[in-house]
């Protein structure tokens, strides 16, 4: 009888415990996730980071949330909501910075609260948050856009585009003079490396031969442009002439042979006129001459 009566006590004591101890389906996380003190925000600002909680049963809970960002905990808030359908808000401060996160928020404990009684262990079946993923950009600017969207990060008025062109770096500020400037100096230097083998050498010549060796130079690339258009059209016709007579299988062998030969000679003539390697030809005949005459009087004289 003793023992029976033991049993009975000890019942009315545990049952109790065990049914608080088990997963609890009215109270947890509010669905809705998690949300921020601020949105749009960008890497480096510092924003609150929240979730909401309810509590549908019969006893007050207690407990922790921690809050992560990429499996890294961001901190811990404690929480304590009325029963009978109240609710809280718990929340963490975040330092964001530029990349993918994925924000989540977890019940790390929890447990029921009676007066005058100890708090007694619980699991909530909503223990977790709806998690977050975004991507945090960086606003170079801060004109509230995010590089990845704005046209112009560093907002000096010159697109992202237009920068990377001229070999500027879109993300620091310059004026339009400074940009100007730049561009000005990189359309030199590529002046520079597009000269002719002519020009470097007239380049090289005494200041009152250079005035007019330049000009001379300058009248025979005039005369010349209409010429390379001229070949060139020419060099295309044939070029698809000879590929249509490539592919027409009644066509003989040398029409075949004829045909590319011309092509590559209108090439070849195009590449001679463009690189002015018959300037050089004709100044090196010329040179040839001047020096065969200057040896010749050396020679005469030396044999009179």
């Amino acid at each position: 009888m003793r023992v029976f009566l033991l049993v009975i006590i000890f019942s009315l004591f545990c049952f109790p415990l065990i049914g608080l101890a088990a997963s609890l389906s009215n109270a947890g996380f509010l669905q809705g996730g998690i949300w921020y003190s601020k949105d749009p925000f960008f890497a480096g600002e510092t924003v609150r980071v929240y979730a909401a909680l309810f509590n549908s049963g019969s006893e007050d809970i207690a407990g922790s949330v921690e809050f992560f960002d990429n499996g890294y905990s961001l901190g811990t808030s404690d929480f304590f909501v009325e029963h009978s359908g109240k609710f809280a808000q718990v929340w963490v401060d975040w330092n964001t910075s530029e990349g993918e996160h994925l924000v989540e928020a977890i019940i790390t404990e929890a447990s029921a609260i009676r007066i005058g009684k100890e708090a007694v262990p619980i699991q909530l079946q909503q223990n977790v948050a709806q998690q977050s993923a975004r991507r945090v950009q960086m606003d170079s600017d801060g004109d509230g856009i995010g590089n990845d969207d704005d046209i112009d990060d560093d907002n000096d008025g010159i697109s992202d585009a237009q920068e990377l062109l001229q070999g500027t770096n879109p993300l620091v500020p310059l004026t339009l003079q400074e940009e100007a400037a730049i561009a000005g100096e990189k359309q030199e230097v590529k002046a520079k490396e597009d000269d002719t083998i002519t020009e470097t050498l007239i380049a090289l010549l005494p200041d009152a031969v250079e005035v007019r060796a330049v000009a001379v130079h300058e009248a025979a690339q005039k005369m010349l442009v209409p010429v390379v258009k001229l070949v060139e059209e020419k060099k295309e016709e044939a070029t698809q002439g000879a590929e249509a007579i490539r592919k027409n299988p009644e066509a003989r062998q040398t029409e075949k042979v004829q045909a590319s030969l011309y092509a590559a000679s209108l090439s070849g003539v195009v590449f001679i006129l463009k690189t002015e390697a018959l300037l050089y030809l004709v100044s090196l005949l010329f040179a040839y001459l001047f020096l065969r005459m200057i040896l010749r009087r050396m020679f005469g004289r030396s044999r009179s």
